[in-house]
C-alpha cells in the first residue's frame, strides 16, 4: 500500500479524485478564492497596458501578448519552482488543483437561476445569469434567461471542468495551472470588449486551441449519456460550423432545443446562427440539461480515472 500512495501516478489520481471530491461538495468563497486575486489582476493588467485606438493592430497584438506573458508567466514559474523545491509536492499539488477545479461556482449559480426562474422573479434571474455569462442581460426574455444559462453551464464544463482535468491529465498540475490561468485571461479580456478587440486577440485564438481536446472529449462524453443520434444530427445539421456554433448544436439536438441566436455585448447586437433542435427552451430543458452535465461530469472523471490507472501500470 505504501508504494502504492508513493508512485506519482497513483498520487495523481487522488489529487484528482481529491479535487473532484472538493468541487462537488464544498464550494471556496469566491472573496477568498486565489482565483478572484487573478482576476482582478488581469482585468486591472488590461486595463493600464492597452493601447489607444490611435495605435493600430499590430500595436495592440504586441501590447497583449507581452501583458498576459509579463503577468502570467513568472507566477506559473514560481508556483513550478515551489512545488519541485518542497518536501511533499503532493500537497501542493493538491491545493492548485482544488483551486483551480471551481466549477462549483458556475453550478451554483445556475441553481440560482433556476430558482428565479421557476418563481417567476426575472429580474433576479437575469442578475444571476449575469454572473455566469459575459453578454448583456439587462433584456433577456424568459427564453433568453434560460437559453444564456444553459449555454453558458454547458461551455464553461466543456473549458473549465473537462480542461482543467484533461491537462492535468497531460501536463500535470503546472500545466493545468497554465491552461486555467490562459482561460481566465481570455475571459476578462473579453473580445466583444470595444477596446479588447486586437488587445485580446493572441491569448484568444491560443485558448482556442488549448480548448479543442477537452471540448472534443467532453463533448464525446456529452452525446454517449444523452442523446447521440440526435446530437450528432445536430452538428452535422449547423449551418455555422465554427467550433462554439457546433458544440452549442451537439447539446441543442441531446436536448432538442433551440440554442444560439442574437446577442448583446456592450450594447452592441451580434446575429448567430440558432442551432440544435426545434423546441423553444423551457424551465424543464434547464432541468434536463443540468441532469446531463452532471452525467458528463461523472463520465470525465471516470474516463481521467481510467487514463491515469492506466499510466500508473505501465
Amino acid at each position: 500500500m505504501e508504494e502504492v500512495i508513493s508512485d506519482p501516478q497513483y498520487q495523481s489520481l487522488l489529487i484528482l479524485w481529491l479535487a473532484i471530491a472538493v468541487d462537488a461538495l464544498w464550494r471556496w468563497p469566491q472573496s477568498t478564492h486565489p482565483l478572484t486575486l487573478m482576476r482582478y489582476l488581469v482585468l486591472q493588467m488590461g486595463r493600464k497596458v492597452v493601447p489607444s485606438s490611435d495605435y493600430g493592430p499590430s500595436q495592440h497584438y504586441i501590447s497583449g501578448s507581452l501583458a498576459a506573458l509579463v503577468l502570467l508567466a513568472p507566477l506559473v514559474i514560481c508556483v513550478a519552482i515551489l512545488v519541485y523545491m518542497a518536501q511533499y509536492p503532493v500537497f501542493f499539488e493538491a491545493i492548485i488543483l482544488v483551486a483551480l477545479l471551481d466549477f462549483g461556482y458556475q453550478r451554483q449559480q445556475y441553481k440560482k437561476v433556476l430558482a428565479s426562474v421557476g418563481r417567476n422573479k426575472k429580474s433576479l434571474a437575469r442578475e444571476m445569469v449575469q454572473t455566469i455569462t459575459a453578454r448583456q442581460c439587462n433584456s433577456l426574455t424568459d427564453i433568453g434567461i434560460a437559453k444564456a444559462a444553459i449555454e453558458s453551464l454547458w461551455l464553461k464544463f466543456l473549458y473549465l471542468y473537462c480542461g482543467v482535468i484533461f491537462y492535468f491529465v497531460v501536463a500535470g498540475p503546472i500545466g493545468a495551472l497554465a491552461y486555467r490561468l490562459l482561460l481566465l485571461t481570455s475571459w476578462q479580456w473579453h473580445y466583444r470588449t470595444p477596446n479588447m478587440v486586437f488587445f485580446a486577440l493572441p491569448v484568444r485564438k491560443l485558448v482556442s486551441i488549448l480548448t479543442i481536446p477537452p471540448a472534443v472529449i467532453g463533448g464525446g462524453l456529452t452525446l454517449l449519456v444523452s442523446h447521440p443520434i440526435n446530437g450528432f444530427n445536430a452538428m452535422r445539421r449547423s449551418p455555422s460550423k465554427d467550433k462554439t456554433s457546433l458544440l452549442l448544436a451537439l447539446m441543442g439536438g441531446a436536448l432538442n432545443i433551440k440554442l444560439g441566436g442574437p446577442v448583446i455585448y456592450a450594447n452592441k447586437k451580434y446575429r448567430y446562427v440558432r442551432v440544435g433542435g426545434v423546441n423553444e427552451v423551457k424551465y424543464s430543458h434547464m432541468l434536463a440539461a443540468k441532469s446531463i452535465i452532471v452525467y458528463a461530469m461523472i463520465a470525465t472523471a471516470s474516463v481521467a480515472t481510467l487514463v491515469l490507472l492506466a499510466l500508473a501500470s505501465l
